[in-house]
């Protein structure tokens, strides 16, 4: 069976506990995926950090030599204007854009950590039979070991 990730992050955290070895042999490939995911991403968002930086200086250079004719020149107007500028906040929605895109799938690695601690314990509890329903596993607290 070929299992794909990064359609839905919902579903690529829940554990299918009836099947405890897929989620076994699927958990480190979910995880690198994710973790690649958020690597890029990071390096998006580097990118757009940039070209925000490099849109700044360009169209603060732009204001400074065409200023507007009816303003005074002052460093608060030219901090304004590139502030109000459009390719200044194109430039910012795509910060913001790339920073929602790290902020998600750092949430979703977050989750993937607590999934593979989840299985791990789901796994050592399938092991104990805690799940079994024959009801051969019992309660033995407070019993003795000896039978008293």
């Amino acid at each position: 069976m070929v299992k794909q990730f990064g359609i839905d992050i919902a579903e690529d955290v829940k554990i299918d506990k009836m099947h405890l070895e897929l989620e076994n042999e699927w958990y480190p490939a979910k995880y690198q995926f994710y973790s690649d995911a958020l690597a890029g991403a990071r390096s998006e968002l580097d990118l757009a950090k940039d070209n925000l930086d490099a849109t700044e200086a360009r169209r603060e250079l732009y204001w400074r030599r065409n200023p507007p004719d009816d303003l005074k020149v002052t460093e608060s107007v030219i901090t304004a204007l590139v502030n109000d500028d459009g390719e200044v906040q194109k430039a910012k929605e795509l910060v913001r854009v790339a920073q929602e895109t790290v902020n998600t799938l750092y949430s979703a690695t977050n989750s993937l950590d607590k999934v593979g601690t989840a299985i791990d314990n789901l796994t050592k509890l399938a092991i104990a039979k805690y799940y079994q329903t024959t009801g051969e596993v019992k309660d033995t607290v407070g019993e003795s070991k000896f039978g008293h």
